[in-house]
């Protein structure tokens, strides 16, 4: 097992390439084990798995994790209702994904043997570990894009990584099985298979589909994984969370953020949905949610404190639960950009803010200028004007 240290790593990556695995002995081939809990989650160790990096504020990302542990309220037809209402305010393209996304058949001109013949070139893809899947995997390739209902079919294989063992975090799609290494290179052609993939009523297939889909960055992949966010399996949603930020800047994002405020502020919906609506604003970092959750502050239970966990965050200022002075700061700070925002507050007289800033700015803007919460004032306002002068110099650019 790879040092925890590397964020990239697996528990089966033994310092292979960025998209390879080891191969482990057909013996030991990986099997997913899921839990007999109704409220899953895949395995990674607390506190080191992918979804640490999402959060600047650290007591915002362990709020999370407990409050979206509590089923919804409503169970399963609370959950209809929400994922109705998310479909409904979402309007990505004319198209939905699943059913109406053309379909290639095998070709009716084809040899008798033709179909049986993919099928058992799949399945022997299926049954190969990594870096043994090539020959077959540039055979199916070579046949075009009538193996992909086949692909689908079978899905996912062999597995060379099961999310119910310890992990840093998951691989990517490609490093999952031969059949997902082979859907990830057909490339916008698997597209439509992959999101009836993210429909179906298996929590494993789901689970893999997504970190397929996560390297096939489409359109017609949002309404599914918008879906997925609300998974009972928390696997899945957590790993939809990931795909969608990978997503970011894609046509269609910013009518599924604009869903997300939608249902997050919406008091029918029960509250653990409108706490992973909210979770996945943060994790997205949409500036202007912020206007949308102001409101939200005087919520009962935990909603009021996620809005303002997630306002305290977003905007590097803490006016605690006074909604007026969050209105008036956002009122003068709706039209400037978040990167602003966090430079204003590289000097804030609270350092847990400053510690908000200084992961966060790093992470957006990819510059540190030796930034730390803790430095003297002086050196914190010395920073700050580098920071003032690299963005004036990033506007002009643009």
């Amino acid at each position: 097992m790879g040092s925890r240290k590397d964020r990239d790593s697996t528990y089966l990556i033994k310092n292979a390439p960025p998209d390879r695995v080891d191969a482990p002995s057909p013996s030991t081939a990986p099997e997913s084990n899921p839990s007999s809990e109704r409220w899953r989650t895949s395995n990674p160790p607390p506190g080191e798995s992918l979804e640490a990096k999402w959060w600047p504020d650290e007591g915002l990302g362990k709020a999370f994790r407990r409050w979206t542990d509590i089923p919804p309220a409503g169970g399963d037809s609370g959950r209809s209702v929400a994922l109705k209402f998310l479909v409904e305010q979402l309007h990505v393209t004319g198209l939905t994904a699943v059913g109406t996304a053309p379909r290639t058949a095998l070709p009716s001109a084809a040899p008798p043997d033709f179909s049986s013949r993919v099928k058992v070139m799949v399945t022997r893809l299926g049954m190969h570990g990594p870096n043994e899947e090539a020959p077959d995997h540039q055979a199916l390739l070579g046949l075009g894009e009538e193996v992909l209902p086949t692909l689908q079919e079978l899905f996912p294989g062999r597995l060379w990584f099961s999310r119910w063992e310890p992990h840093v975090q998951p691989p990517k799609g490609r490093s999952v099985s031969g059949l997902c290494r082979t859907l990830v290179a057909f490339g916008e052609p698997a597209v439509p298979y992959v999101a009836e993939l993210l429909k179906s009523d298996d929590e494993e297939i789901r689970y893999y589909a997504v970190l397929v889909a996560a390297e096939l960055p489409h359109p017609l992949l949002i309404e599914p994984l918008a879906a997925a966010l609300f998974d009972d399996d928390q696997g899945v949603s957590r790993s939809a969370l990931y795909a969608l930020e990978v997503f970011q800047g894609l046509e269609g994002i910013d009518s599924l953020k604009e869903s997300l405020r939608a249902l997050a502020t919406e008091p029918k919906t029960d509250q653990r949905t409108r706490l992973l609506a909210m979770r996945a604003l943060a994790v997205l970092r949409d500036q202007a949610s912020v206007g949308a959750l102001i409101p939200a502050l005087s919520e009962h239970s935990v909603l009021g404190e996620a809005a303002w966990r997630v306002l305290r965050m977003l905007t590097a200022q803490d006016f605690g639960t006074d909604s007026n002075a969050w209105r008036a700061w956002w009122d003068e700070n709706s039209q400037r950009s978040r990167i602003e925002w966090l430079i204003a507050s590289l000097d804030h007289e609270d350092e847990e803010i400053r510690g908000i800033v200084a992961r966060d700015l790093g992470r957006q803007s990819k510059k540190k200028f030796g930034y730390r919460a803790d430095l003297p004032s002086e050196e914190r306002q010395a920073i700050r004007e580098r920071y003032r002068l690299w963005w004036a110099a990033e506007r002009e650019n643009d």
